[in-house]
């Protein structure tokens, strides 16, 4: 029987921990085992499902004490998989190997980081221990080459969700269109470009009468706060904080904007389009995978402001656009990035 470990150095309430737990769910808490090293709000999401956890500090990726306690867990919890999540946990994963668990290890790479001349030429030898590498788009495939990663250890696998099971198509915007945008609230997911956008077109086309609402916390919220304050964009712009009923933030919106400076993918975007909202994103990492510019979505360069007004004006006036996009997107969604689809193809490198 299969049995696999998870690794998370920090248990927060991102994408990758709800990759993970996607994961454990499907393939049964009974199968598996979470290691972790940080405690983080998502650590209660873990303890729900009843799952075998242990904590190990792991101070870097050559903490030979933390492998060490790494390779005891694989050989007493009989562990045939070690699925990783970022580079020093994968590395740990490697070291724990070498030092004689007899395991497959698997890297899910997520995000899109620096690495320079003497970390590509560790990946090139550490990763030669790694069974297989997933990618979760075709730009994370390319970055992952060129980060010393052999093309033959990379299996590209897109992040899947588990959407609606019917369509919502949108005919039209709402009388006061709601413009939504999720994630964390911290500068590398956009939110101060979104809103300098806003005021501008707040300015240009003051006969539009709409609404945005931010869903998330983070350590950005004051500073975007006071922002709002400064656009005179108060009667405009609405904190919504953290959301967990994602049915209806999505179905009370029309437009869902992913301003980001950085994605490797985007499960806001790809949850949207399983609505069958509008997403408006930037052309960044993998988002052109997801959102593709006039047919699933409309997308526009990181930080250029007359961009997003020019994509929102679009949407504002031209109704059969909105049309269009909206039942683009969701067949999009239905054939590149469902639940079952990203399920199937990791478990068939899991050989489950």
């Amino acid at each position: 029987m299969t049995k696999i470990l998870y690794l998370l150095n920090y248990v927060g309430k991102g994408g990758t921990e709800k990759y993970v737990l996607d994961l454990i769910r499907s393939a049964g808490p009974e199968n598996c085992v979470l290691i972790y090293s940080e405690e983080g709000p998502g650590l209660e999401d873990f303890l729900q499902l009843n799952l075998k956890i242990f904590q190990v500090n792991m101070s870097g990726p050559f903490d030979f004490a933390a492998a060490k306690k790494i390779k005891k867990i694989i050989q007493s919890e009989k562990i045939t998989i070690v699925h990783t999540q970022f580079l020093r946990e994968n590395y740990l994963a490697i070291l724990a190997k070498m030092l004689g668990a007899r395991c497959r290890v698997i890297w899910t790479y997520h995000v899109d980081v620096p690495m320079g001349a003497a970390i590509r030429t560790l990946n090139k030898f550490m990763t030669s221990f790694n069974d297989k590498v997933i990618t979760v788009s075709k730009f994370m495939y390319r970055q992952l080459q060129m980060k010393g990663v052999s093309s033959s250890k990379l299996k590209l696998i897109y992040n899947g969700v588990d959407g609606p099971n019917k369509a919502y198509p949108i005919t039209r915007l709402s009388e006061r269109p709601v413009i939504s945008v999720v994630g964390r609230l911290r500068e590398e997911k956009g939110q101060v470009f979104l809103l300098k956008s806003l005021a501008h077109f707040k300015k240009q086309y003051p006969e539009f009468n709409w609404v945005c609402h931010i869903y998330g916390e983070g350590p950005q919220k004051n500073e975007l706060v006071s922002l709002v304050k400064e656009l005179n964009l108060e009667n405009f712009v609405h904190f919504k904080g953290f959301c967990a009923e994602k049915e209806r933030l999505y179905l009370m919106s029309d437009i869902v904007v992913v301003p980001s400076s950085n994605e490797a993918l985007s499960y806001v975007a790809i949850e949207a389009m399983s609505y069958s909202r509008v997403v408006i994103a930037t052309n960044v990492g993998g988002l052109p995978e997801v959102v593709i510019n006039g047919e699933t979505g409309l997308l526009i360069p990181y930080g250029n402001t007359q961009e997003m007004v020019d994509a929102l004006e679009k949407l504002f006036r031209d109704t059969e656009l909105v049309q269009k996009l909206s039942i683009g997107g969701r067949k999009h969604f239905e054939v590149q990035f469902t639940m079952k689809k990203m399920l199937e193809e990791t478990f068939a490198l899991y050989n489950i």
